[in-house]
């Protein structure tokens, strides 16, 4: 079955594979039960559960062999976060006579990159681009770097920093230079 309310790039438009995905994050089995339609799933209101299939996803498609966020941090539906960068792509397609541009001469910002980085992970992989994240929230940042620092080669092209006034977003994260 394929989910056509997704991106035709997403990797996820198809039904999950439980048991590929377990293969990539064994603590998913713990989580993965049949539904009423006798269909695998996992409980969605369940954070662990979903913590888990996030990791499971994030290796499997990514190359992402460690992520994690501390409790009551949001764990983002990673199907849907890459939707959104499927779309930034076309968006940049747009104005590129319709190529989308790759590598690492396109940077973005990400502001609120949070404790996940889940947008700089996903679009570094997809489309090679060098992201800077910026949050105000030192826990966030400090759990972002120790996943980028636990994957081979993010730590060179996801940079993080720290915004340290509320009230400016751009001040002091976009560098004179980055203009």
């Amino acid at each position: 079955m394929i989910k056509p309310g997704l991106h035709p790039r997403n990797k996820h438009r198809s039904r999950y594979d439980f048991d590929q995905l377990i293969q990539a994050n064994p603590a998913l089995a713990q989580f993965v039960k049949l539904n009423a339609y006798h269909d695998a799933s996992i409980d969605f209101s369940n954070p662990q559960a979903v913590k888990a299939l996030n990791r499971a996803l994030l290796k499997q498609f990514y190359d992402i062999a460690e992520w994690d966020i501390p409790a009551q941090y949001l764990c983002p539906p990673i199907p849907g976060r890459a939707d959104y960068l499927h779309y930034i792509a076309d968006l940049l397609a747009d104005n590129n006579n319709g190529v989308i541009p790759e590598g690492e001469s396109v940077r973005v910002l990400d502001i609120g990159v949070g404790a996940n980085a889940i947008y700089p992970l996903i679009g570094n992989h997809e489309y090679g681009w060098r992201f800077v994240g910026a949050d105000i929230d030192t826990i966030a940042l400090k759990n972002a770097q120790h996943v980028l620092d636990a994957n081979i080669g993010k730590s060179e092209v996801i940079e993080l920093r720290q915004q340290t006034s509320p009230t400016a977003i751009f001040k002091g994260v976009v560098k004179h230079d980055e203009i």
